[in-house]
């Protein structure tokens, strides 16, 4: 059987314009690639009839398989399903079924059903109709004889994922060959050109998983895909390269399927069972933020300070205590010593970020400071070196704990 495409068009303006995020696009994009499916093309039209019927008409020339979402409300500008029935040459006929639903929910609310809602009963003539359990527009699949279909679901975020895992999975399950799996290997203190080159004939070489590189604010990763007749073959696939990255990156690869550092230092702490404290200037608190958001990280931050200088933090800290050192790396290692104290933690981290985008850090762990200092252009946002000065910090910290493992019982399998 050849391969399927898909395609993935989202509509509304509020897309197109930017009112609301995309994510129907990242979760049906990544839902696709688990099934095995090739997704080639995504595009994003407003509520405009003319322009939609080009776009499907387009994608339906280059995909087998169109995956619609939204447009399929009761009002004026809800426009999707008319387009598309009009496309496959369908009258729009009322499916008492899904009538019969609307009128249950308006009589279950205790709401007269407006006129408008009668709109959502009218179904592409022949049309496969999938029901809504979490909203009231039903979803469609409209197929014609050449074995082009178009898969036509709500805007609506929790609806749209509701009605995809249990009406569309199945449907699209059948067209499937083999499955793919990613696994995501997370890469910190090299940039993304410097770990391409360090793996170049893995990247050039690979067919089967494939390897692709990425940047992101801080750190890199890199993406390694198989395809397998399941979900077990294709992690086999990818054992051998994950830990052929590994050996070759060393300390430089904080984790494989984790979703971000501070994850990975969750598993540290957790792992050498320690507690840590955070003072920062300059970074509006994002290091003990970051840390905090993660599930499962509760009991492992002690209480932290953030401030717009290190003198401020001091003063909080200490009022009685003189000034700190002019190197902002010793005043760093002084504080974070200082936190240790004061909040009764073995391991306490100390970030200073000033109006130049200067910035200096220092992790303290059981009496023994380390710190480091670095610089971005002045130009640069200062979101963007806040992200770095953490990303810094946290990867300073992260060393330390592995140290502190392989030193009792060795690396317990962090990866």
């Amino acid at each position: 059987m050849p391969r399927k495409r898909c395609e993935i068009l989202c509509v509304g303006t509020e897309l197109l314009l930017g009112d609301i995020l995309n994510t129907n696009a990242r979760f049906l994009a990544q839902e696709l690639s688990a099934l095995g499916l090739d997704l080639y093309y995504q595009t994003v039209v407003g509520d405009n009839a003319r322009r939609l019927e080009e776009a499907v008409r387009q994608a339906l020339t280059r995909s087998e398989f169109l995956l619609i979402t939204g447009g399929l409300g009761p009002t004026s500008d809800d426009i999707t399903k008319e387009v598309v029935a009009r496309v496959f040459d369908r009258p729009l006929i009322i499916h008492e079924e899904s009538l019969a639903a609307l009128q249950a929910f308006y009589e279950t609310a205790r709401r007269p059903m407006p006129k408008n809602n009668e709109k959502q009963a009218l179904t592409p003539e022949g049309a496969i109709v999938l029901e809504n359990p979490q909203g009231t527009a039903p979803g469609y699949i409209v197929e014609d004889e050449t074995g082009h279909a178009a898969i036509l679901m709500p805007g609506p975020p929790r609806e749209m994922k509701a009605m995809f895992r249990e009406k569309v999975v199945p449907y699209l399950r059948r067209f499937s060959k083999g499955m793919l799996l990613s696994r995501m290997v997370r890469v910190i203190g090299l940039g993304e050109s410097r770990m391409a080159e360090m793996l170049e004939d893995l990247i050039v070489e690979s067919v089967n998983p494939t390897l692709a590189p990425y940047a992101r604010e801080g750190e890199a990763s890199l993406r390694v895909t198989a395809r397998g007749d399941s979900q077990e073959e294709a992690r086999r696939l990818t054992e051998p390269v994950v830990e052929e990255i590994i050996a070759r990156l060393g300390r430089h690869v904080y984790g494989v399927d984790v979703d971000n550092l501070e994850t990975a230092l969750t598993g540290l702490l957790k792992q050498t069972s320690l507690r840590v404290a955070f003072a920062e200037a300059g970074t509006a608190g994002r290091a003990a933020s970051r840390l905090l958001s993660v599930p499962g990280a509760r009991g492992l931050v002690a209480p932290s300070l953030s401030g717009e200088s290190l003198e401020s933090l001091l003063a909080l800290l200490d009022p009685g205590a003189g000034p700190l050192p002019e190197n902002p790396e010793e005043a760093c290692i002084a504080l974070a010593r200082m936190m240790c104290q004061k909040q009764a933690v073995p391991a306490a981290v100390a970030i200073s970020l000033n109006d130049k985008r200067q910035y200096a850090y220092a992790v303290c762990l059981a009496g023994h400071a380390l710190a480091l200092s670095g610089a971005s252009p002045a130009q640069r946002d200062l979101a963007f070196v806040r992200t770095q000065a953490v990303q810094a910090a946290y990867d300073m910290l992260r060393h330390r704990l592995l140290d502190v493992l392989e030193e009792g019982e060795g690396r317990r399998g962090i990866f």
